[in-house]
């Protein structure tokens, strides 16, 4: 198992069960105790766990599952998302990150013709629903916290793949304009997707600033925009967006 893959595998665990022992972690994720202790002192470097007698604890860090963050901040989600997808043109062809902001962005589609990728399932059920656009799925690793595909497998198909836009989310944006995220096998999926579009906006509502996550995909300066209620934005972010000739539009 990659390491990505086994950090995750183990935070997952964590938000699922609360408190573990190593020997526990050992045998569910079929690593040995050793190679358990190091993934767990990297993940406490990140500030994403903390080690107890014989075993580990979240500190906090993991998004909330899905469907529980959907309605939270809904208004300013759904604004966003009416935003992002006035930028679509009919026949595009556009790529939709994982979690719920982007999945406002799915939403609100209205242009003809277009053809979206994405590794997120409620995206997808959605928009084959309703029928607004031609489909294609980024299938890998399913993570059932996220409802999403993820891994080496999304990564891989986005390489062969060119997108006129892209949305993507993050759990956070720091004031010095790292993005942040709480997975680094998402934090590889967003730095997969900004390469595989012309044009990228991060979509994020006020509450992601500044948000939460130890892993950072990339900068706020290599994104060609951002989506927000946020306003103002931190004086040291709109100072990078300008620098960077990074849109910055509010909702």
């Amino acid at each position: 198992m990659l390491k990505t893959a086994r950090h995750d595998a183990l935070l997952h665990l964590l938000q699922a069960r609360g408190p573990v022992a190593v020997t526990e972690v050992s045998e569910r994720l079929g690593i040995s105790p050793a190679t358990v202790r190091r993934d767990i002192v990297e993940l406490e470097d990140k500030g994403l766990v903390e080690r107890t007698w014989g075993g580990v604890r979240l500190l906090g860090e993991i998004d909330d599952p899905f469907q529980e963050s959907l309605a939270r901040r809904g208004s300013s989600k759904q604004r966003i998302g009416e935003a992002a997808a006035e930028l679509i043109p009919d026949g595009a062809t556009v790529i939709i990150d994982v979690g719920t902001t982007a999945f406002y962005v799915a939403l609100a589609m209205e242009a003809q013709g277009v053809t979206v990728l994405t590794p997120s399932l409620p995206t997808f059920e959605h928009l084959r629903t309703t029928k607004k656009a031609n489909l294609v799925v980024l299938g890998g690793q399913w993570f059932e916290q996220y409802q999403c595909f993820g891994g080496v497998q999304v990564v891989d198909a986005l390489a062969r793949q060119q997108a006129d836009l892209a949305f993507i989310g993050c759990s956070g944006v720091a004031e010095n304009g790292r993005l942040r995220d709480t997975s680094q096998t998402q934090s590889l999926v967003k730095r997969a997707i900004r390469d595989a579009a012309t044009t990228t906006y991060l979509v994020a509502d006020a509450a992601k600033f500044p948000g939460k996550g130890g892993s950072s995909p990339f900068d706020i300066g290599e994104l060609d925009g951002i989506i927000t209620d946020a306003n103002p934005l931190a004086q040291s972010l709109t100072e990078l967006c300008v620098t960077h000739n990074t849109e910055i539009r509010t909702v």
